[in-house]
């Protein structure tokens, strides 16, 4: 494949009138100054010479004793063709079974059409050129190290074969307007498809945290270890950006010690593979993974711009120099970073925003992980199912916490089914903040980091009690956006961004510098914010249930939530079209976190008794609310049926009371419903609320008619009903 490389190099064989084909000799002679042009490397030539004894080391001294690298070709030509047709040859066939080291005349080779002979087959040709040695050894390394995928837990490693999947990767101008998809990954380095800056040196990948784009990078290394790339390049430096912080302010390294200290080291003549990159930087390409992950006190404005190769600066001015093309000018160069992080123009070229999956790359993505079909299918039509659940798992990170509890509930309850019990928003959300920060444990060398849920939550207690503060603060006032000052107010570090659970995003204040955060997803910030009035012990009762009033519309319309009395607040002048659903995920996420089967992980993060008392005003409210809830909506006798037609949120109120997963609840609900008609019919309920429905239903001591008529209920919904046929005497 690399004799691939020099396609654009225009090598024209001019072919003799003759009609016989040219002698060894000849074509040695026809092609004389193409040879001195493109052959890099004399030392591998005299050392297969020597070994199959067609020079002796007189020869080989006379080649050495030429000052250039053209003369040393041209001696060694002519000795050659003194020696006659055999060694003519076979000095081509060393051309061809090096193509490492010889690649610039692969075309060449192919288009006089060499095929050797029988007697040259025989002759052992042996590899010696340290730069192509280099190279094998460098795809090698990278292929070995880019294999596996270490799982976010951090607890298995997976072949990367086997997990990874294509997602939208999206060209955008400099104002983000789209260019068009990419659709192979060699598109990334073709500068007729995409390009914003012809003078700019750097392809930049961006997206949300857990978007894929470190796996992304992996993809790239695999493939190119593997020979299965084709854009040129002979060598492959990988860097993660991180590692640029860990340099002292005084320590300085040159280019040379950068490529091969921190990478692959030649195991020969690292001086003449050094010379060889800096004179074909085209055929070179670095990857640098989170440019947003480089922290450091080091100015850079203090050291001038570096324009030599072998002058000690610090590797930071070195990483810049690099992107801006100072160093290795024409290299090809790959820099992430998370939304948000400024890059400058200039060293641009061109622009990719990664979206996360398709609904086809769900599909392939679900295939990949699930072998058995019974589960792929199971899997896909619960997240049809489930919108919320869905919309997360367009990015792989949520994609693979939320594949990973399916497949836990599958392996703990032996079956393809899921279980009634099965997976909670709130388990989803707990899972996912474990994976986040164990991505942030260090790890012994070579040892897995095994951490136990509740011990991972009881190191990092401040962490989540200083983003759950933020998150509460914001939801009090439905702010998404915090500047820089509010982050810094909530001693939330350097560190705890690194977590992953914010974002950056342009400023919203005008021209300010200063940096701009939001949640990298609203029901996180949701989640949060109810993971705060759980572990902070100073929330009393009025805090705790402060955000089922913010569910209620004017006192005209119908009440559609669960209502505090003497939580009100003035509404008058109330945004009508405001979204209240950061509020309803709240609550949910609450009533889930306040569960029983959560009580163990959360006595390690606040006092048994200040959690009972928590516990113990939900659920008083919760059974209590139900009966008042309730009054407002229509009813109708019927013969022989009590019907009540709920409104739209009644719905969340069922999301809300299955979360709990409390039998007591279920119980109150059940039995201060005062119906046995319940008519949801224009409810906005998904298949996945069946779960609720049939949780609070299977509650019922009387047998009761159930309208879900005019919603988005498939099978896997009906299936989710079963357990509570019994309970029901007629269902639409």
């Amino acid at each position: 494949m690399e004799g691939q490389l020099c396609a654009k190099v225009d090598i024209s064989v001019k072919k003799p009138p003759a009609a016989s084909p040219l002698s060894f000799i000849a074509l040695l002679k026809v092609h004389r100054e193409l040879l001195v042009s493109r052959i890099r490397n004399t030392q591998c030539l005299i050392d297969n010479l020597i070994k199959n004894d067609y020079f002796s080391t007189e020869d080989a001294e006379i080649v050495v004793q030429f000052p250039t690298q053209a003369d040393k070709v041209r001696k060694i030509l002519d000795l050659v063709q003194s020696k006659g047709e055999e060694v003519s040859e076979y000095f081509i066939y060393v051309l061809q079974k090096v193509s490492d080291a010889y690649y610039e005349l692969q075309p060449w080779l192919d288009e006089i059409g060499y095929k050797p002979s029988e007697n040259i087959c025989s002759k052992p040709v042996v590899n010696t050129d340290p730069v192509s040695r280099y190279c094998q050894k460098l795809r090698y390394e990278l292929g070995r190290d880019s294999k596996f995928v270490t799982s976010y837990a951090q607890r298995e490693e997976m072949l990367l074969d086997e997990i990874y999947s294509n997602s939208i990767m999206e060209l955008v101008s400099f104002t983000n307007e789209s260019l068009g998809q990419v659709g192979q990954l060699e598109a990334l380095f073709d500068d007729t498809f995409g390009l914003i800056n012809e003078d700019g040196e750097t392809v930049y990948v961006y997206g949300d945290a857990g978007i894929g784009k470190s796996i992304l990078l992996q993809k790239i290394q695999s493939l190119w270890a593997r020979k299965e790339l084709d854009i040129g390049a002979k060598f492959f430096f990988c860097f993660r950006c991180r590692m640029f912080s860990f340099f002292k302010e005084d320590e300085a390294i040159c280019l040379k010690d950068l490529l091969f200290k921190y990478n692959c080291y030649p195991d020969q003549d690292p001086t003449e593979v050094f010379h060889h990159i800096l004179q074909f930087p085209h055929t070179v390409l670095f990857t640098f993974d989170g440019f947003d992950e480089i922290y450091s006190n080091f100015d850079l404005s203090s050291v001038p711009e570096i324009c030599s190769p072998n002058e000690p600066i610090h590797p930071l001015a070195l990483l810049v120099s690099l992107l801006k093309g100072k160093l290795l000018k024409g290299s090809k160069k790959i820099l992430t970073a998370r939304t948000g992080t400024e890059i400058q123009r200039n060293i641009i070229k061109k622009k990719v925003l990664l979206r996360g999956f398709s609904s086809n790359n769900l599909k392939e993505y679900t295939a990949m992980f699930f072998k058995d079909e019974r589960q792929q299918t199971l899997v896909l039509n619960h997240l049809e199912a489930n919108p919320n659940l869905c919309s997360l798992c367009s990015v792989p990170l949520f994609c693979w916490i939320i594949f990973k509890c399916y497949e836990h509930f599958h392996s703990m309850f032996d079956s393809h089914e899921l279980p009634d019990s099965s997976v909670t928003l709130t388990d989803v959300f707990l899972l996912m903040i474990e994976v986040h920060m164990n991505r942030s444990v260090k790890t012994s060398l070579l040892k897995n980091n095994i951490r136990s849920q509740a011990e991972m939550f009881k190191s990092r207690k401040d962490t989540l009690l200083a983003l759950g503060r933020m998150a509460y603060k914001g939801m009090e006032n439905s702010f998404f956006i915090f500047e820089q000052e509010e982050v810094s107010s909530m001693n939330i570090s350097g560190e705890d961004l690194q977590l992953g659970f914010l974002r950056t995003v342009k400023g919203y204040s005008g021209c300010s510098s200063q940096a701009t955060y939001e949640f990298l997803h609203v029901t996180l910030q949701s989640f949060f914010t109810a993971l705060f009035l759980v572990i902070e012990e100073k929330v009393g009762a009025k805090e705790l249930l402060e955000f089922f009033n913010e569910c209620s519309f004017l006192e005209t319309a119908q009440p559609t939530c669960l209502r505090i009395p003497w939580l009100k607040k003035q509404l008058a002048g109330e945004d009508p079209f405001q979204n209240k659903e950061h509020f309803n995920f709240t609550n949910m996420f609450l009533c889930g976190l306040l569960s029983g089967s959560k009580q163990k992980l959360f006595s390690h993060l606040v006092s048994p008794a200040v959690l009972k008392r928590k516990r113990k005003t939900l659920i008083t409210y919760l059974g209590e609310s139900m009966k008042s809830h309730l009054k407002g909506f229509t009813r109708s006798r019927l013969k022989s049926y009590n019907q009540v037609q709920v409104q739209p949120n009644f719905v969340w109120m069922l999301r809300c009371l299955y979360e709990t997963q409390s039998e007591k609840v279920g119980k109150l609900a059940a039995r201060r419903m005062h119906a046995n008609y319940i008519k949801l019919s224009y409810c906005n309920a998904y298949s996945a609320d069946c779960s609720a429905i049939s949780f609070v239903v299977h509650h019922f001591q009387k047998r009761l008619a159930l309208d879900l008529d005019n919603n988005n209920i498939n099978d896997y919904g009906i299936k989710q009903l079963l357990p509570c046929f019994s309970k029901l005497a007629v269902i639409r």
